[in-house]
């Protein structure tokens, strides 16, 4: 008689141990968010419209037509744009990577058009702009990436 009820006190002490480990495996801590496809998506036009803007001063024969003037429309919907990334991503919880990232972004830009106002840049500059400006689209693009794969 003993024997059965230690028997079924292990038995039951076992299950409790498997359905406790179970529990546990399955609430395993996420310390990063989600992925984002707004996120994705506004960082992959925001890219584009980056690149467009350094082909056209690239291609400028008309060094009249490189001032910051001419291309002020550029930084007002650029500012706007990564200001919106920069709100969606402050607002998804355990997204500090990505926030880090987008307020660099927008730091980038200030200083781009910081050095725009002070006059057109050479073919050699804009190159390396352009450069540094993917190098950070592409961070933010691959940190969104991984957070899709671990889902």
């Amino acid at each position: 008689m003993k024997k059965n009820k230690l028997l079924k006190t292990l038995l039951s002490s076992q299950t409790l141990i498997l359905v406790f480990i179970t529990i546990l495996s399955a609430c395993t801590p996420k310390y990063i968010s989600d992925y984002d496809e707004y996120t994705d998506r506004a960082i992959t036009s925001l890219q584009r419209e980056f690149e467009t803007f350094f082909v056209t001063l690239d291609s400028l024969v008309d060094r009249d037509k490189c001032e910051w003037i001419n291309h002020s429309s550029f930084y007002h919907s650029s500012k706007i744009n990564i200001s919106s990334v920069q709100v969606r991503v402050k607002a998804i919880t355990k997204n500090k990577k990505t926030i880090e990232q987008v307020v660099l972004l927008s730091n980038s830009l200030k200083s781009l058009e910081k050095l725009h106002k002070l006059g057109c840049f050479s073919n050699e500059q804009i190159e390396n702009l352009r450069s540094n400006f993917n190098s950070s689209f592409t961070a933010i693009l691959k940190l969104e990436l991984a957070k899709k794969r671990i889902q």
